[in-house]
């Protein structure tokens, strides 16, 4: 049913193609961090929620073998991992084994 849902969401920011896609969730994460900035914003920070997105396309892509699915998820996976590196460098997290900290 979660998938399902991301389906709906995020297949059609994809047709628009890659480097869009990419650009709209790195937009959509850096919008969500001045909200964090401000207390405003109360929910799953940026980074982990695209984590989340990453694994539930992972898990579509295994089941449905669709290539489009695999490719979203790892634009996920490395828009996480650039949220990640922003929030580090401004003090918002600290340190997450869940994410490339030396490079």
């Amino acid at each position: 049913m979660i998938a399902e849902a991301l389906k709906k969401e995020y297949i059609p920011k994809y047709s628009n193609g890659e480097p869009k896609f990419y650009r709209s969730l790195l937009f959509s994460a850096l919008h969500k961090l001045v909200l964090i900035g401000r207390g405003e914003y109360k929910g799953i920070t940026p980074e982990l929620e695209y984590l989340d997105c990453y694994e539930e396309f992972i898990i579509l892509y295994r089941r449905e073998g669709d290539d489009s699915y695999l490719q979203m998820a790892r634009l996920f996976r490395k828009a996480a991992h650039r949220i990640y590196r922003i929030m580090l460098k401004k003090k918002m997290t600290s340190y997450n084994p869940k994410f490339l900290n030396l490079v």
